[in-house]
């Protein structure tokens, strides 16, 4: 037996092993002889034998009272069965070491049996339930054959525990080696901290995509995690039997079959493709950058962090080192939770189930930065409240819709909660219905099919029947609204606005109860749903009821003016109204050029299309006015770089890039002092230089005209100045229509406020529903 060098004892436990040498054979007389294995003995024909009942006195092998021992081992074993004889048991200090296992004799310490991780091919429990047998198998010389032996402890669950862990080393996002523990479990791959015993984080075997080695880093091998190929480093001397026992864990517990690539990588590799799909500099390059505090579980105090926004990820970064610690695609995120009790913490879930809580100062301007993102990525699904969500409540995974049955049992629920608490019914509802609405909401053809618009309508006036008055949690009023916001993005609830009984009635009771409490996630969950009844979410869409809905909400001056107290600003195609509620914005015009300045490209947006239907719309006392302001506030300079310097395949920015095109010009149209401004930034000599020979592009992609109403509407008063189916209207009234929540929440928030507030009543936590209409 070759002893491993080097190898250190980890974890030793007192053992019993089973062994059937020594054992017990029954004579053939009354009485039982005590006779030595001859395969193990070397006992040849004629040797004596020692009875152990008896007299001591010696008898030949053949002695008619002696039993003949089994020639094999095989066969004394299934003697043993048929006889009743049990194993003999050695006492043995079972140890789990750095390089392999090893038993020592207990009194003399001495090495009975080492065996490399490399030879071992399995360990586990002996039977089901509780007990304290265990088996190792392992492979006998170079051969394929293995031999299995048999041991008993009372502490078999920790024994078997230390046993299946591994000491690696992970290379870190700091490009240093960190010593780990790797632990193969049932449902995945712990990662554990040698010096305090606690799992750091765990690599679910159900996100683990494969394993592929890395040929130039001594024992290297990544883990392929989390949907888009990241590669996680490890490096350790089992390596083998580390991937080897994840991939039976995984087919034995999980039912999934992982496997290991065929083709090795090396470490060159490994740093291009560590972020795996999102490696390419498109998908790290910052938008927009903020400092947080993470608050983590690997550390006990918050530790400072630059996250950063991309064109299609969150991306966390040291900012010593500026070096990626993780990367975050926008359409994982599920919910964005902000913090009721204090004003700088904000929690992101994601749909694979992990949570990053953070700490900012800029809380609201991230959190509107990083919903403009995750929206216009195509999630639309993402939404901000204050509670967590309860996993338990959805009865799905949070990365895939329910299915209909699912939908219609919840639509029931509000009307009839079935445990008679309608609060966790409302609670339900939101965590298995999808944000951007009720996605079964059409009533299918069939004899006994269920009626989906009539328990859409019995939902609404369930949620309406709730009195606002009434104490009870904001976290709760906050989820009727967003019930409500759910329900009303479908086509059949849109249209119960205007159709279904007492709807506007009970709505604008509930909706003015609910402001007077001036909590911000309350307030910006129920303009938000105010948001979504004048801009519809569904598809096939009816321009005529949107006119109703939009009418209905914005017909009243004191209504407008209550809005406009709680930031918010949703143009209307109606010409008195939008005059009417144009004048009150540009009376406050000179802080609107304030969220120019903002890190989120929708707040942006929003406050350009706001100016430009200022400009356009408003009489030229307000145009002169606003063209004055865009250059005592710097936006001239500013809009000027971005309509020539923009380059990127981020729609959000080439539609900025438009609009900030579209702005220079209103701004410097018959305005002299802006026409000297640009001949002294770009003078005739640097035109002459920068002359070029090609063709500048008579065509471009309208990005802020996303919709023509001019097909689709059907004409109120012809020729009307603001009516939707004049050309001039459409074409730049549809943009502020297309605003929603907290675009143009913040937009106004900040022109009567005089700051740059993100959202309802100052709070970043109503901003965050901006980008509902940016899509």
């Amino acid at each position: 037996m070759n002893i491993l060098k080097d190898n250190k004892d980890l974890a030793c436990f007192y053992t019993t092993k089973h062994s059937w040498r020594g054992k017990t054979w029954p004579c053939r007389g009354s009485q039982p002889a005590r006779v030595p294995l001859p395969w193990r003995s070397g006992w040849k024909r004629g040797s004596p034998v020692t009875f152990g009942f008896f007299p001591q006195w010696r008898m030949a092998r053949d002695h008619p009272l002696v039993a003949k021992p089994p020639d094999t081992p095989k066969r004394a074993q299934e003697c043993s069965v048929a006889e009743g004889v049990q194993p003999r048991g050695y006492k043995r200090v079972f140890s789990v070491g750095t390089h392999g296992i090893t038993t020592y004799n207990p009194t003399t310490l001495e090495v009975t049996n080492q065996w490399p991780y490399g030879d071992i091919c399995g360990i586990g429990p002996v039977g089901k339930g509780q007990g304290t047998e265990f088996s190792l198998t392992f492979r006998k010389g170079s051969g394929k054959k293995s031999e299995t032996l048999k041991f008993s402890t009372e502490h078999r669950t920790e024994l078997l525990t230390e046993a299946l862990r591994y000491n690696c080393y992970k290379h870190h996002w700091s490009d240093s080696r960190r010593s780990v523990v790797l632990e193969v479990t049932p449902g995945g791959i712990d990662q554990i901290d040698p010096h305090t015993n606690r799992v750091l984080c765990s690599y679910d075997y159900r996100s683990v995509e494969g394993f592929v080695e890395v040929s130039d880093y001594q024992g290297g091998f990544c883990i392929l995690y989390g949907g888009f190929s990241r590669l996680h480093l490890f490096a350790s001397e089992h390596r083998d039997e580390i991937i080897r026992s994840a991939i039976e864990h995984a087919g034995n517990f999980i039912g999934i079959t992982l496997r290991l690539r065929k083709e090795a990588l090396n470490f060159e590799g490994f740093v291009t493709e560590r972020l795996g799909k999102y490696s390419a500099d498109d998908c790290i390059t910052s938008l927009a950058e903020f400092v947080v505090q993470k608050i983590s579980p690997r550390h006990t105090e918050p530790v400072k962090r630059i996250l950063a926004l991309t064109e299609t990820c969150l991306v966390e970064r040291d900012p010593a080192s500026y070096n990626i610690v993780t990367i975050k695609p926008f359409g994982e995120v599920f919910a964005l939770i902000c913090d009721a009790d204090n004003p700088q913490v904000f929690t992101v879930e994601f749909i694979r189930g992990q949570i990053r809580k953070y700490i900012s100062t800029e809380r609201d301007s991230l959190m509107a930065s990083l919903l403009d993102g995750v929206r216009a990525s195509g999630n639309r699904d993402v939404c901000v409240k204050m509670a967590p969500t309860q996993r338990g409540q959805r009865w799905g995974l949070l990365s895939m819709p329910v299915d209909e049955e699912v939908e219609s049992l919840h639509l029931k629920f509000l009307a009839a909660p079935p445990n008679g608490n309608f609060g966790d019914a409302v609670f339900r509802f939101n965590a298995n219905i999808s944000y951007s609405g009720v996605l079964h909401a059409v009533t299918q053809d069939g004899l006994f099919s269920e009626n989906k618009e009539k328990l859409i309508n019995n939902a609404i006036l369930a949620l309406l029947s709730q009195d606002c008055e009434l104490p009870g949690p904001n976290a709760e009023l906050e989820s009727q609204f967003q019930a409500i916001r759910r329900l009303v993005a479908s086509k059949a609830g849109f249209q119960a606005f205007t159709q279904l009984p007492k709807f506007r009635e009970k709505l604008g009771v509930k909706t003015v109860k609910a402001l007077k409490r001036n909590n911000n996630g309350v307030t910006h969950a129920a303009i938000d749903m105010l948001c979504a009844l004048m801009c519809p979410m569904h598809d096939d869409y009816d321009l005529r009821q949107e006119q109703l809905n939009k009418a209905s909400l914005l017909s009243s001056k004191k209504f407008l003016e209550n809005l406009l107290e709680k930031f918010i600003s949703n143009v209307t195609s109606e010409g008195q109204q939008f005059d009417m509620l144009l004048e009150m914005v540009a009376s406050n015009g000179r802080t609107l050029f304030k969220l120019f300045q903002h890190p989120s490209m929708a707040i942006v947006k929003g406050a350009g299309l706001v100016m430009k239907a200022i400009i356009e719309e408003g009489d030229k006392e307000i145009a002169t006015k606003m063209q004055e302001l865009a250059l005592s506030e710097g936006a001239l300079p500013r809009h000027l770089h971005t309509s020539m310097f923009t380059i990127s395949a981020d729609q959000r920015m080439l539609t900025n890039r438009q609009l900030s095109r579209h702005l220079v010009g209103l701004w410097t149209a018959e305005n002299p002092i802006a026409m000297n401004l640009l001949k002294r930034i770009l003078p005739t000599g640097l035109l002459a230089y920068l002359d070029s020979s090609e063709p500048v592009p008579e065509k471009d992609v309208d990005r802020m005209h996303i919709r023509d109403n001019v097909k689709i509407a059907t004409p109120e008063r012809p020729g009307h100045a603001h009516c939707c189916c004049a050309p001039t209207t459409a074409q730049h009234m549809l943009p502020l229509l297309a605003l929603g929540s907290a675009a143009s929440t913040a937009v106004i928030g900040s022109v009567l406020d005089g700051a740059v507030l993100i959202g309802l009543a100052g709070s970043l936590h109503c901003a965050c529903g901006m980008v509902f209409f940016q899509l």
